[in-house]
């Protein structure tokens, strides 16, 4: 690996509009993202991702950085992850297939899918939860060439903590089974409100 690039609204307790690129080494950053200034009475190089947007948003991960350190980031994606884990556990108890396991987890966050034959699909799920819990599980189709299979995820934030995850597995059994007892899918109108697309 060369490098890691990280959502800070995800990870990093910020609102949208900050990510983290970060090289393992200098000869790993492309030229082409790399400019020079006259700065300060010297040349300097530096590179940025920049979509012309405020700063209140990298303040905020700065001062997050400062007040958390290391070992505060390390204690709470350690947290995030456990549970994960936890989701994981109440998702495979129906009959979710959880994407992925425990040796390969990389981040915490949960993608699962329908396990079987089943008169409905994953974004009647989605709708299912949505409009029975108020729960936004998006659902979506995976890019070209498996467009066929089609997932849920959950990205376990540290706001979703140990109550809400077991909540949430409960809830998804629940939305399964009163599809089951439908005997068929969410009505069309319910279904166009499931977020399909990966920014949620």
């Amino acid at each position: 690996m060369r490098s890691i690039n990280v959502s800070g609204h995800k990870f990093g307790l910020v609102y949208p509009g900050i990510g983290w690129l970060v090289f393992r080494e200098t000869s790993d950053l492309p030229e082409d993202l790399v400019f020079y200034e006259n700065y300060l009475g010297k040349r300097d190089a530096t590179f940025t991702l920049n979509f012309s947007t405020g700063s209140a948003m990298v303040l905020a991960q700065y001062y997050n950085f400062a007040r958390l350190g290391h070992a505060g980031y390390r204690y709470m994606m350690e947290t995030m992850k456990y549970n994960a884990r936890t989701l994981a556990k109440e998702i495979t108890a129906c009959d979710l297939e959880v994407i992925g396991s425990e040796q390969d987890e990389q981040l915490p966050l949960v993608a699962f899918k329908l396990a079987g034959e089943h008169p409905y699909d994953e974004f009647d799920v989605s709708a299912q939860l949505a409009a029975g819990r108020g729960w936004m599980v998006p659902a979506y189709t995976l890019p070209p060439n498996a467009e066929h299979i089609k997932i849920m995820r959950v990205l376990v934030k540290q706001t979703l903590g140990q109550s809400l995850t077991r909540t949430l597995g409960q809830d998804i059994a629940h939305a399964c089974a009163i599809l089951d007892a439908k005997g068929g899918g969410v009505h069309p109108a319910e279904r166009k409100r499931v977020k399909t697309n990966t920014g949620f």
